[in-house]
């Protein structure tokens, strides 16, 4: 017969391996909405150079903590970058 404590352990793990895909979702949905963002950015906002487009430091710095895992510090520089520009920014 398992503990009580053991059972509560179970039950804990079981619901951390249920969770795992929606985190690793929710993962993947803000890397892809910062990847528009950082398009956005560069698009309508960047520098032109030699007649293209390039991204200021602090467009690549966001976009490097979107690819590093820090999502919300990433969005919330490219958000600012963009209202600070008067670009409205595209549905989640």
């Amino acid at each position: 017969m398992l503990s009580v404590s053991m059972k509560l352990l179970l039950r804990v793990s079981l619901v951390l391996v249920l969770l795992a895909p929606i985190e690793v979702g929710a993962q993947s949905d803000d890397l892809a909405y910062c990847d528009k963002l950082y398009t956005m950015c560069v698009r309508y906002l960047g520098k032109a150079i030699q007649g293209d487009m390039r991204p200021t430091p602090a467009m690549v710095i966001a976009q490097e903590q979107c690819k590093g895992g820090n999502t919300t510090a990433g969005l919330a520089t490219l958000e600012r970058i963009l209202r600070n520009g008067d670009i409205t920014l595209p549905p989640r």
